[in-house]
């Protein structure tokens, strides 16, 4: 028995075609996984930047390394990829503010955006949220482009954290625990 809005998609000449209603679908089941929120930013030669992020994830304790995922054609990607670095901020509940701020909620201006909340630097020079729950400053190892998205893995060259509740993100809202 399918589930409701199960997804199917059928291969045609070596490629997987999905229709608009399976993305919808695929969209709409995402969206009952819970993620915290994270500010991931970078700042180097090619320039600062910084966006909210869900797509973040634990590779490894041994060494320590993360990955995060971008969407390829966004205006900060070229950013990310140029600069060799980033920092994961994961977000204190009282931050959710600045996750609308990164996420272009607020029609803020990108170099706007680092004119709020308090920032540091951690090793690499990216930008370290001091409110953050959580950092990890990243050095690039590699990229990997999967469809629309860049996965960017960093090997964590420092970690710092600190207690608080934490910014999630479930059916499409906002989620303090």
């Amino acid at each position: 028995m399918a589930a409701k809005g199960a997804i199917a998609a059928k291969m045609t000449d070596d490629l997987w075609v999905v229709s608009d209603e399976t993305r919808a679908a695929f969209r709409d089941a995402m969206s009952r996984v819970l993620a915290a929120v994270h500010i991931v930013t970078t700042d180097g030669a090619v320039g600062k930047a910084g966006i909210t992020a869900s797509a973040v994830v634990s590779v490894s304790d041994d060494p320590p390394t993360v990955l995060f995922c971008i969407n390829k054609n966004g205006r900060s990607a070229e950013r990310f990829l140029g600069n060799g670095c980033f920092c994961v901020n994961t977000l204190a509940s009282s931050d959710q503010w600045l996750a609308d701020h990164f996420a272009g909620r607020s029609r803020m201006h990108p170099a706007e955006r680092f004119t709020h909340g308090t920032w540091g630097m951690l090793r690499t020079g990216a930008p370290a949220l001091d409110s953050a729950l959580a950092m990890f400053d990243c050095r690039v190892t590699e990229v990997v482009t999967a469809s629309t998205h860049a996965i960017l893995i960093g090997a964590v060259v420092e970690a710092r954290y600190a207690p608080g509740q934490s910014l999630a993100y479930l059916e499409r809202s906002y989620r303090h625990i």
